[in-house]
């Protein structure tokens, strides 16, 4: 990434930030394994969030909830690949593993032997996966909208196309707009707060910026056809239920209910499948809903990080589902 692509994306994403009233920390740190280069920003203090976003996407599409908790240290990862972090090889036998390797080694590059999460799409997916596998560096995890590669995983057209190279070479020589922008927002479920200009300018600006001054779309597209084909998740990387059995981890979900990668259906059988679980619909709401509803969901977020213990295994021993 050249140096004035760079400088265009961080003058949308400061705008962005500013838009929020907030001036993120920034860090860059150096992974030993994999061996892969990563930044994260930071917002607020106190107890420590790590927020792990879906894709093509990146750590700033954090900013309207993380600014709305500042009253915790708010730590945003932006995935390899995404925003300007370094590309990782995900052509491995098993890239799962080594994803959830990357994440075990931010925990301890930030030292950080156990954190509470924030996570959306794909980045709930490497929520799911780090808890199961590492239970012991994962306090309580909230789940903003429909997890990845869940069983019954439906794809939008949009996700389709990044399956297959040769579109993805033609998109990549098409300059990025807003309009765009909004088409794939509108693909995932935003429609009504499109409409209702609940997400900003200032957002749709940086969403397109990153598109089109990074390589964030490219390299997550690579990750796509490895994972993914025209049909759905590959086999190997579905996130069976009987795994979902197997986390443990206090959970909140913030689930819209037009979230078309998982339906309402989806989200009650995911946390009726979880051990320790709550579910709240968010009406109207899409797959990114802390784009709808940021107040509600750092309501939400608040409510269930600050649940005292006792308290908490309790309200997740039977699922709660709100309207």
């Amino acid at each position: 990434m050249d140096g004035q692509r760079t400088e265009r994306y961080r003058q949308a994403e400061r705008a962005l930030w500013s838009h929020y009233g907030a001036a993120p920390r920034e860090r860059f740190l150096d992974l030993a394994k994999p061996a892969v280069r990563v930044r994260v920003q930071e917002v607020g203090e106190g107890s420590p969030l790590l927020f792990i976003h879906g894709g093509p996407n990146a750590g700033s599409t954090w900013a309207p909830l993380a600014a709305r908790l500042s009253d915790f240290r708010c730590i945003l990862l932006d995935r390899p690949g995404s925003g300007l972090s370094e590309v990782l090889d995900l052509r491995v036998s098993s890239p799962h593993s080594l994803l959830v390797d990357m994440m075990v080694s931010v925990l301890d590059a930030l030292e950080l032997p156990k954190v509470d999460l924030v996570v959306s799409s794909f980045g709930g997916y490497l929520g799911l996966e780090l808890a199961r596998t590492h239970p012991d560096r994962v306090g309580r995890m909230v789940q903003l909208g429909c997890p990845a590669f869940l069983p019954t995983m439906k794809l939008p057209i949009f996700m389709r196309l990044l399956t297959i190279p040769l579109v993805v070479r033609l998109m990549s020589k098409q300059k990025p707009t807003v309009a765009v922008s909004k088409n794939i927002l509108r693909q995932i479920g935003h429609g009504a707060s499109l409409d209702a200009n609940r997400i900003p300018e200032a957002f749709l600006e940086w969403y397109t910026a990153l598109q089109g001054y990074t390589d964030t779309m490219t390299n997550e597209a690579g990750g796509i056809q490895r994972m993914m084909t025209w049909r759905g998740a590959r086999p190997e990387f579905i996130f069976r239920w009987e795994q979902l059995q197997q986390v443990t981890t206090p959970t909140a979900f913030f689930w819209g209910s037009e979230d078309v990668f998982g339906d309402v259906a989806t989200a009650r059988r995911v946390v009726e499948t979880m051990p320790h679980a709550t579910l709240e619909m968010l009406p109207g709401g899409g797959h990114l809903p802390w784009l709808d509803d940021p107040d509600g969901a750092a309501r939400h977020a608040r409510a269930f990080l600050r649940m005292p213990v006792e308290a908490l295994f309790e309200a997740t021993a039977t699922p709660i589902l709100g309207a």
